[in-house]
């Protein structure tokens, strides 16, 4: 049987969302280990023999988390989960079975991402079918499966958005495919660490700058297809023009 590792950023904003997740993942019997990440560096504690809980020397943020979960992991299938979701029975299971080193990263689509304001009973279960994608969808990142040999370093100047983007990138780049998971819904608690407010705003446009410096060829000044919050921004001789992608 296949078995993954489990990294979980936190801040603890909602511990029992958490909880619930963690719970979950316990019963899970394709989750060897489930390691927590505790950015809010005040420790965490659960009833689980696959728990393990890292507290770094401050804050990593997102990305340098995903970095840290990977190197930890003892798996070769690794998940890299929001801390803010809640998925039905065998929900990692269910996808590594479908999942192979060839391919590149398999995400979420907001298709089939409920977003609530409240804690709800997990979902139903529905057959999950990986459908492959040209780029990054919404929602991709909030649950992300992959082989090690698919996981490329996130740059350190990368620190909250645009990981997602880097390891779509790296893997279209390395001639793997990407896929998104469809036909199983999950629910996402929206907004519970970033939002649209000012600051956060303000840092995503800083860190796109930062992931054009890394990813942005000369040609892509003719053309390119860049992602933004909720949509794609696609240049064409100068002209910018905003759309809506993988809706």
């Amino acid at each position: 049987m296949k078995k993954v590792s489990v990294i979980i950023p936190t801040l603890q904003k909602n511990q029992a969302l958490l909880g619930n997740l963690v719970s979950e993942l316990s019963a899970d019997e394709g989750v060897s280990e489930i390691i927590v990440i505790d950015n809010s560096l005040i420790g965490y504690e659960h009833q689980s023999e696959k728990l393990r809980v890292i507290i770094p020397n401050e804050n990593l943020y997102v990305n340098q988390s995903w970095n840290l979960g990977v190197k930890e992991a003892k798996e070769e299938i690794v998940a890299l989960l929001n801390d803010d979701i809640t998925i039905p029975t065998n929900f990692c299971t269910r996808i590594i079975e479908k999942i192979s080193p060839e391919m590149g990263i398999t995400g979420c689509i907001n298709k089939y991402v409920k977003c609530s304001h409240e804690i709800v009973s997990k979902p139903d279960l529905e057959e999950v079918i990986l459908k492959k994608v040209s780029g990054r969808c919404d929602s991709f990142g909030i649950a992300m499966f992959f082989y090690k040999t698919s996981y490329y370093y996130i740059p350190d100047d990368l620190k909250i958005y645009f990981g997602d983007d880097w390891l779509i990138y790296k893997n279209i780049k390395a001639h793997k495919s990407n896929y998104v998971v469809t036909g199983q819904h999950i629910y996402h608690y929206d907004g519970l660490t970033t939002g649209s407010s000012d600051k956060f705003i303000d840092r995503m446009k800083k860190e796109r700058r930062v992931y054009k410096q890394h990813t942005r060829k000369l040609w892509n000044y003719i053309f390119s297809i860049e992602p933004m919050y909720k949509q794609k921004r696609i240049i064409i001789l100068g002209i910018k023009v905003n759309v809506k992608w993988c809706r």
